[in-house]
């Protein structure tokens, strides 16, 4: 009988354990990291030192690298609010970006800006003023992916750790849309 209850606390003195570790890796607010975004659109068009993105998918990856290794959505205009945010934003030090276009016939291109002065039209395209640092863009192309530089984040995304592995997934506040992209653009 004594062997019994002895397992018995022992088991759950294990599971008290395990759910402070749980408790532990809860929801924490976020201290700042640099971060890569990820914009995706299904076109893509480059004029007069503007280059605008059709078919905007409604949400943007982002993560960063070590030490913090975290990973999350945000919603465009929750971006294009944090645009200017803090003394290291884009607007005070436009990033470098690499778009990778597919091209219908001619395959993949790949060109490497500096963007500033993103703006969001009525419909849901976005135009950035486009500096060209390599490549040569075409007037227009089909599904376009663009990775986004180093950013370093202020304060309001809310961020928890895996239990089982450890990563750090993250979250600005705002509802987010999964599904087709609506016309017109859907408004967080």
């Amino acid at each position: 009988m004594f062997r019994l209850s002895g397992y018995c606390f022992a088991f759950a003195v294990v599971v008290m354990m395990s759910a402070a570790a749980f408790a532990e890796s809860g929801s924490e607010e976020f201290k700042g990291a640099d971060f890569m975004f990820v914009q995706t659109a299904t076109g893509v068009t480059f004029a007069d030192g503007k280059m605008t993105l059709t078919g905007l998918s409604p949400s943007m990856i982002f993560f960063s690298d070590r030490p913090e290794r975290m990973a999350g959505h945000v919603p465009v205009t929750q971006f294009l609010q944090i645009w200017d945010e803090g003394k290291d934003s884009f607007k005070n030090d436009p990033p470098n970006a690499v778009v990778s276009i597919l091209g219908e016939k001619e395959g993949g291109t790949d060109v490497i800006v500096e963007i500033s002065n993103p703006s969001l039209s009525e419909k849901g395209d976005l135009t950035y003023d486009v500096k060209i640092l390599d490549g040569t863009p075409p007037e227009k192309g089909g599904l376009t992916s663009i990775v986004i530089d180093w950013w370093v984040g202020p304060a309001g995304a809310v961020c928890w750790r895996n239990y089982y592995t450890g990563f750090r997934h993250c979250r600005f506040p705002g509802p987010y849309y999964y599904g087709p992209h609506p016309r017109p653009y859907w408004v967080y």
